[in-house]
């Protein structure tokens, strides 16, 4: 079946047909796919669990975690997107998710056999870009992403207001491509900075963290990564 270009546009804006990300449609990237079984390969950390449901996943905290976390079992490069959709089930759930994650010269990443989840192990130890969104628990604006070691606590840029609702599925895009930086939602831009000194590479983490007495808990779906080798 063939459609003219108008007729397409029509379907688009319908909802009829969907709109491909950038990372759907970006050449020269290798594409991996993470069903609920590979994802329960990847590394975890603090207190919490995820359990398969519908072909989805559950990622939810548990009492007394400080964090949960899912580590990327591959070590990427300087250019790699991150994709999946993603429903907050609670208000007080942030989901972060920290890119070219690393602690070593080769871009690896190891943890204390110890760690408990937190974060400022996380801020002290840890070489990475953090992504944190759905955060108007945490009295931010918006997403935002910061640099570790340097700047730190300080943006590189963040967005002026929230754009994730609870219990609505929002596909979620964070690229890196070789200092570009750049956060989507619903396949719009939200933000796009470049880090001139940026990080070339390290791991995928996955992290929620509650607010207050409330424990995080999201549904997750279609995680995808794309990078070059």
């Amino acid at each position: 079946m063939k459609f003219s270009g108008l007729f397409i546009v029509f379907l688009i804006l319908a909802g009829m047909l969907p709109i491909y990300s950038q990372a759907q449609t970006k050449k020269g990237y290798k594409v991996e796919e993470f069903t609920h079984k590979e994802l329960k390969k990847w590394e975890t950390f603090g207190l919490g669990a995820i359990e398969g449901n519908h072909g989805q996943t559950v990622m939810h905290e548990t009492t007394g975690s400080l964090g949960y976390m899912l580590v990327s079992p591959e070590t990427y490069g300087e250019s790699v997107i991150v994709s999946y959709e993603v429903m907050t089930l609670n208000p007080a759930t942030v989901l972060v998710i920290e890119m070219a994650a690393h602690n070593s010269e080769n871009f690896d990443l190891e943890f204390d056999a110890n760690y408990d989840g937190n974060v400022k192990y996380l801020f002290k130890n840890i070489n990475m870009y953090m992504f944190a969104f759905h955060n108007a628990a945490h009295k931010k604006n918006g997403p935002f992403v910061r640099k570790y070691p340097e700047p730190g606590n300080k943006p590189l840029i963040e967005a002026k207001k929230n754009v994730l609702e609870v219990g609505k599925y929002h596909d979620v895009e964070i690229g890196m491509e070789e200092g570009k930086i750049w956060f989507n939602v619903d396949g719009k831009r939200i933000f796009k900075v470049k880090d001139e000194d940026y990080h070339k590479g390290g791991k995928v983490i996955l992290r929620i963290r509650g607010t207050g007495h409330e424990l995080a808990s999201c549904i997750i779906k279609n995680v995808k990564i794309y990078s070059k080798d």
